[in-house]
């Protein structure tokens, strides 16, 4: 799983750095939006958030099957 981390960040700091480039060579702005979405996906990848996400919902699930089966 390590190593489809990796890649995702990988592609993701490539295309950021590509949108950027475009976004540099034409003056309105047109690529603003991809940017801010890429962005947030990597910093989300850096800080697990995904992986975070997925632990409290295991939780949530978990706690509402055993109340509900008592």
């Amino acid at each position: 799983m390590n190593k489809i981390k990796q890649a995702i960040k990988y592609t993701l700091q490539c295309l950021v750095s590509i949108y950027i480039a475009l976004e540099i060579a034409t003056p309105p702005n047109p690529y603003k939006m991809q940017i801010i979405v890429l962005l947030s996906l990597l910093i989300a990848l850096k800080h697990d958030i995904p992986d975070k996400i997925v632990h409290l919902i295991e939780k949530l699930i978990v706690k509402w099957l055993n109340r509900n089966w008592k």
